[in-house]
Parts: C-alpha cells; structure tokens; sequence
C-alpha cells in the first residue's frame, strides 16, 4: 500500500493526527506541497488549526511534520483494537497474516500479542521439560542487549538457559551481559576476543550449550513471554521432528507499529528456529560466514531430514527491531513508513547460490565433515564481506615443548589446537614413548623424543621446526605453545587477524615483558609484566613474550641457528634477542581476562625453577641492552603501521 492510500484511509477512518503526519511525510519526500496541499488543509480543518498551508514552504512542513511526531497523541496512537471478525478467525485457528489483516490496516505489536493471547497453547508435558538452551550473540548492542535479555528471562518455559556470546564488543554491551549474568543464574557470558561475526559466535554457544533443545536469538530483538513454551510444545507434539519455527514480525521502536514484509505482517522466520541439539553432530555447525548462515544451515537440515521434520508454528512471538546498522539492512528497501520489501542482496545472492551449488554436491551425511568449528578457513571459497576468518594462504605449524607430567595437559592442547592449525611439531623432554594422541595425528605431526636429561635442549625445542623452514626456504605462519595453558577456539584467528593488522611487521603474544636497561636482576620487581592471564585494554609493545604465546610470519626471519640459544630453559630471553637482530617488534596483544589460563596441575615452572637462580638470563639482558621504550623506539622507526604502539609518555623507560 502506498504512502498516500495509508494517509487517505487514516482520513476515512477520522485518525486525522496520523494521516496529517503521512501528508507532511509525501510532500517532503516528494518536494512538492502541492500533491497534498487540499488533503492537508482537511485535516488542518478537522483539527480546528488555524491559517492555510498554501503559503508554507517545506523547510515549514519538515518543522511542522517534526513537531507532530513528538505529540502525545501520535505516541500514544493505536494500542491495539482487533475487531470482533479477527477475534472469531483467531478462535477457528486461523494463523495466515493475510486472513487475518486487511492489507491497507495499520497494526500495532499490541495487537499481535493480543492474537497470541487469543491463540490456544498445547500443553508442555507435566512429567518432564526439557532444557532448553537458548544462545544470543551481540556485537555492540549497548543500547537494546538489556530488554533482549529481559524478554528471555520472562519466558514462562521452565526449564531455560540463556547463553550470551559476545563478539568482541567495543562498547558496554559485555558489562551489561556480565552485569546481569550476576544477577540470574540463568545467563552464561561468554566473549570472543577477536571479532569473527554472528555465526562464529552461535557456534560457541551451541559447544557450551547442555540443552536438549538449542534456540538462538538476537541482541537488538525481543520475544514474547511464551515464545519458547509455545515452539517447545509444538516441537514436542511433532516427535519426529528436528526442529522447529515460529513467526516473526519486524517493528519500529518509536510507535511499535509493525513494519509490513513483502505484505506480509508477520512471517516463518530463520531466527526463530528451535533446534534438537542432535542435529548438530548430524548437520555440523553453522557456516562461520558474517552473514545468512541461518539460511544455509536450514537448507541442510532440510536436506538430510526432510522439510516436513522442520515443523511452523505461524505465530508472531518473535520481534525483529528495525535499526540502521541491523544485519539484514541490505536486504531492505522502503516502500513507505509501514512498509518494506525484502530481497536477497547482490552478495547474500552469490553466497545462496554457492552454498546450494556445495550441497547439492555434497552427500548429506557428509555435512558434519565439512562444517566443523572452531575453524580458521572457509569450507569454500566466499567473497570480501562474507568471512571474518584469518584464511591464511600459509601453512599454519605450531611447536610445543612437554614434559611427562603434564601429558594430559598436553593432550588438552592438541585438542583444542588441532582444528585451528595445519602442522604440529614436539619436543618430548623426558618421554618414554610418544603418546597416542600425537600419533594419531598422523603426517600432521613431527615429534622429536628427547629421553637423556644430560643433552636435552628443554623449551628451546619450540624452535627445532623453525631452523628447518628457514634452511628449507619453506615460508608459513610460526606459533609456539605451551603444554600446561588452556587455548580458546578464537585462538589462531585472533593472532593471525593481529599479524595482519602489522602487516606481519611485527611478532604478536600474549604474555608480554618490558624491561629497564639497568636491571640489576632479571627477575626483578622492576620488570613491567603484561600476564598472560590477565586484561589489556590495548595492545602494548614489549620487550620480551612468553614463548608459550607466540606467533609471527617465518619470512620475517633471514636465518636462525638453534646453536645461538646456547643454554635450556632461557627460551623467552633467547627469542626476544633473536627478534632485536632481525629489528622485528614483539607486541603484547589486547585482550579480555582470563582469554587464557593456566592448566599446570601444580606442575614445576621454568619461572619457579629460575626465579631465584637468574645470573645467566641477567647476564644476557646487560649484555644485549638497551631494553625498556629505547629498544622499542628503535624497532618501531618509520614504520608506519607500528607508529600508534609507541606511548605518548615514552621517556621514563630506557
């Protein structure tokens, strides 16, 4: 319906206030006051205004126009009247938007949840209710996260857990999330410390979740209280079913008035799916796109279930705000204040067309093969926009020193680490046999068994593989891993995106040192200490990192010699070293508390070992000095990339 039918039926229906509104609205968008002029003066007339708006020009109309909207009277319009024909349609079961609602009517949400107030419930099973979990991604949504929640928490479903993953927000939005986590059980925060869009964060929650049943909804929308009663009921009335759907309406937040879709008041949405957690180890994991991986997941649960094991439930529960900056936004074009239409974008298009294209292609039971999470590489190739994962175009090895006693720990570090890198290589300090998980890593792996205390070179065994690249003129991306820290699933994506951020000009970690030149004792109170386990609001350059949270681009280096880290159990110092002769950076980087943890099992450390024993690693700092912001300053230069990683008070360090 046009902008000009929605005013003239206000008009017919005495709404003189709002249709004035639509008037104003016309002449503007269309620069021209004389389309509207009688119609205006109509209302003007009703309204007992006085004057002609003949001699108005349309700045006049836009200050007039401005000054209606803020009326209580048009803030407080419709609050939601179904007539007694949409109540009779409502109690025969009719659910279709398009019975229900005349096509030129104006609704209000408090009209649709007076449709679901009038729409029987099936009832939950008395005997059990299964957990349900439901997962909410933000990324600076300070503004909306809070009532999302709260919508959540209203749910009159029993048995409910709402996990939030957070997408590395900039914003307050994870102090609102931690702030209310405290307040309800219910909530579980959880935060990602690299930016790698909606799906890598869905992905995370379903690991997390315990639910038998998972839903997902957005940070800048909210539901009705009985949205996952109503969707679990109808899931469960349907026992063959995998998953199931609710409607969804989208609405502007200054009125609530529902925003019309292609027509259509409300309709089945993607968002709204309710899925057994089953599915997942069937299916696999979302796709880790920025975008419309909903859709792509629906199709194959479509394809190895069958579409009639995805049940609807056509009713609105589900309420999409209408924002600037909302992910759908270029899929949108208005038609008028209460109207848009909705098409699949130039790039959604292309991603629809690969995904169905790799489906069809791929047997279903083969799904869960390919759509495996965490993940650093796209299952398929995808265009700029589409994919916030690293995709390294190089091999990515990681090295990792260990001792017998932590092999357990180990074991952790493999598991978490072997969907995010390429190659492994170890060094087995003391092992009597290499343990069975290394071996099942098959050509993945390279293991170097070190069994004589007397010649073991210890944690600077991190460092064989690189020797071998360098004289091998093999490039690749280089990390070095401890076997007693616990590794997130953003891991390798988030060194790498800060690796790039450097143009590779730099070696990037976590556990980051600074350093006077005139230390006296290299474990000194006077050493500046960025822990691995603690926060950084920003990424800080060092002097030296632990070696256990390393990563930097192999090329950067011209030549390394493992005979130059001439005594074990000095690796850190030795590195840091090696990086000052090659004039590369080491930059600690951001990230939020406790991103990484320690997994030792009270286990001895090089530092308690060293701690009170540091001649050689004092020794060694004198003599490659100077260290604090004086070497830093060198290495930056005329870098350009590397300018912001220099303080503004640089001058109290040397």
């Amino acid at each position: 319906m046009t902008l000009f039918s929605q005013a003239n039926q206000l008009f017919r229906q005495g709404s003189y206030q709002q249709a004035l509104s639509l008037y104003y609205q016309i002449a503007l968008q269309y620069k021209d006051l004389d389309l509207v002029e009688y119609n205006i003066s109509q209302c003007w007339k009703h309204l007992n205004y006085h004057g002609s708006p003949q001699s108005l020009t349309l700045a006049q109309i836009e200050r007039l126009w401005h000054e209606l909207e803020a009326s209580p009277e048009l803030k407080n319009y419709y609050q939601g009247n179904i007539s007694p024909y949409t109540l009779d349609l409502i109690a025969q079961g009719v659910t279709d938007p398009q019975r229900l609602y005349t096509p030129n009517q104006l609704l209000n949400v408090a009209d649709l949840y007076q449709q679901v107030a009038h729409t029987p419930s099936p009832e939950l099973p008395p005997a059990h209710c299964p957990l349900v979990s439901v997962i909410m991604t933000c990324h600076n949504t300070e503004e909306y996260i809070e009532e999302a929640l709260n919508s959540l928490l209203l749910q009159t479903y029993p048995n409910l857990e709402i996990l939030v993953i957070d997408d590395n927000s900039r914003d307050n939005t994870f102090a609102i999330v931690e702030r209310m986590a405290k307040a309800y059980g219910r909530i579980k925060a959880h935060r990602l410390n690299v930016n790698l869009g909606t799906y890598y964060a869905k992905n995370l929650g379903i690991t997390k979740a315990k639910g038998e049943i998972i839903f997902f909804h957005d940070s800048d929308d909210v539901c009705h209280h009985e949205r996952i009663a109503r969707c679990v009921a109808h899931l469960l009335a349907h026992p063959k079913a995998i998953a199931v759907r609710c409607a969804y309406a989208r609405v502007e937040t200054e009125y609530n008035n529902v925003i019309r879709l292609n027509n259509n008041a409300y309709k089945l949405g993607l968002i709204t799916l309710g899925v057994r957690k089953e599915a997942f180890a069937q299916v696999g994991y979302f796709n880790n796109t920025t975008c419309a991986s909903d859709d792509e997941f629906y199709h194959r649960l479509v394809a190895k279930y069958g579409r009639q094991q995805i049940v609807g439930l056509m009713l609105p529960l589900y309420f999409n705000t209408m924002r600037a900056d909302s992910l759908f936004v270029d899929m949108v074009e208005w038609t008028n204040r209460f109207s848009i239409n909705q098409e699949l974008s130039p790039m959604r298009a292309n991603y629809s067309s690969t995904f169905k294209k790799f489906l069809e292609q791929t047997p279903p039971q083969k799904y869960k093969d390919y759509f495996t999470f965490p993940r650093t590489r796209d299952v398929y190739p995808l265009e700029t926009g589409m994919s916030k994962l690293a995709n390294p175009k190089l091999p990515v090895y990681v090295s990792i020193c260990s001792i017998p006693s932590r092999e357990k720990q180990l074991a952790n570090v493999v598991k978490a680490l072997s969907p995010q890198v390429d190659y492994f290589h170890f060094y087995l300090d003391g092992y009597a046999k290499v343990p069975k998980f290394i071996e099942e890593l098959g050509d993945r792996a390279t293991v170097v068994v070190s069994k004589d205390k007397a010649t073991s070179i210890r944690d600077n065994g991190k460092f064989i593989l690189l020797e071998k690249l360098l004289k091998n003129n093999i490039d690749a991306y280089y990390l070095t891993c401890d076997d007693d820290l616990v590794y997130p699933v953003d891991y390798v994506n988030c060194l790498l995106a800060k690796l790039a951020q450097y143009q590779e000009q730099a070696v990037v970690g976590v556990h980051g040192v600074i350093i006077p030149s005139s230390i006296s004792k290299y474990f000194s109170p006077q050493r500046l200490v960025y822990n691995f386990n603690k926060g950084l609001e920003e990424d800080r350059a060092v002097n030296i990192l632990g070696t256990g949270t390393v990563a930097f681009r192999v090329s950067q280096f011209k030549e390394f010699k493992l005979s130059n880290f001439s005594q074990p159990g000095m690796v850190d110092l030795y590195f840091a070293i090696y990086c000052k002769e090659n004039n590369l950076l080491q930059v600690a980087i951001q990230r939020f508390p406790e991103w990484l943890s320690e997994d030792n099992g009270n286990s001895a450390t090089l530092f308690t070992e060293y701690k009170n024993n540091d001649k050689v690693q004092t020794s060694l700092v004198q003599n490659h000095a100077p260290w604090g912001f004086t070497a830093i300053k060198q290495l930056i230069g005329d870098k350009e990339v590397l300018q912001t990683l220099l303080p503004t008070l640089n001058f109290y360090l040397h």
